[in-house]
């Protein structure tokens, strides 16, 4: 395969694993935590607040415990 190839099966595998793990991350803060709690249903100036909090901590929680990486990473 040629280098080209290979950085956009790169690119696509670390954007695939990055979506999965953030949507999955997101899904389990909202129908637990926001069910729990009644955060779904709270808005800050027309803005769901769930939004904000589930996107912060999804993204904070992938950057301190979790790598995300590609079996192309060493190949281009």
């Amino acid at each position: 395969m040629s280098p080209n190839v290979k950085g956009v099966l790169h690119a696509l595998s670390v954007l695939g694993t990055f979506m999965t793990t953030f949507a999955l991350l997101y899904l389990v803060q909202k129908y637990t935590i926001g069910l729990l709690f009644s955060l779904n249903k709270i808005e800050f100036y027309g803005l769901p607040i769930h939004i904000l909090i589930y996107t912060s901590t999804s993204l904070y929680i992938m950057k301190k415990f979790i790598k995300i990486s590609s079996p192309y990473k060493d190949d281009f």
